[in-house]
């Protein structure tokens, strides 16, 4: 009876060495081809690199910068720009950029909400709009105008085209300083906006 068990234990080892032999086996037409030089192969890595193509031409960096140079225009909001100028996007050139208010201008006061929409387009053919979207921030005001003061921005980009296509939806954050001018007029000095430098950023 032991001497059955151990004949069996001992053909059960060599039937399963026989199994992951064979099984593992080149020469197995059953087993897969693992050859690198194999058509399998070639084909697995040919659609890796595929694949990892288009993923890195769609993947956006982690982020998309420039910098502002903005100019105070006294348009008339809503249907004029009241900012105007240029941003130098990192890796792309020059731009147009520009800013309607959304919201009419407040008084004085420490700090001034606001909301506006702008648009990057190219310079010279302002209907090829790049990116554009909705933005509110707030103007945070010196005690002693007039006194540089700081401005910050946040909002959403609801228009991308070619070659920013991929930054459809993502967020846009603003911020860079007020200068101010002192201008002469018939009512006596008035205190307005001159330039705006600052940076603009995508993620």
């Amino acid at each position: 009876m032991e001497e059955n068990i151990k004949r069996s234990i001992v053909m059960f080892l060599v039937i399963g060495t026989a199994i992951i032999f064979f099984g593992c086996s080149g020469d197995n037409p059953l087993a897969p081809n693992l050859n690198q030089d194999g058509p399998m192969a070639k084909e697995l890595s040919q659609s890796d690199q595929v694949t990892a193509s288009l993923a890195k031409a769609k993947k956006p960096s982690p982020n998309l910068r420039g910098i502002m140079d903005l100019d105070f225009t006294f348009g008339e909001w809503p249907v004029e720009p009241v900012w105007v100028g240029t941003v130098d996007i990192e890796g792309y050139g020059l731009y147009g950029i520009r800013f309607f208010h959304l919201t009419p201008f407040k008084e004085y006061s420490q700090a001034s909400p606001f909301e506006e929409y702008f648009e990057i387009y190219e310079i010279g053919v302002e209907t090829n709009v790049y990116l554009g979207g909705t933005d509110i921030g707030v103007t945070t005001l010196a005690n002693k105008p007039p006194e540089p003061c700081k401005y910050r921005m946040h909002g959403k980009i609801d228009v991308a085209n070619v070659p920013f296509e991929m930054w459809l939806g993502s967020n846009v954050h603003m911020s860079g300083i007020i200068y101010w001018q002192v201008l002469d007029t018939p009512d006596g000095p008035v205190i307005a906006p001159a330039t705006a430098p600052g940076t603009f950023r995508l993620n």
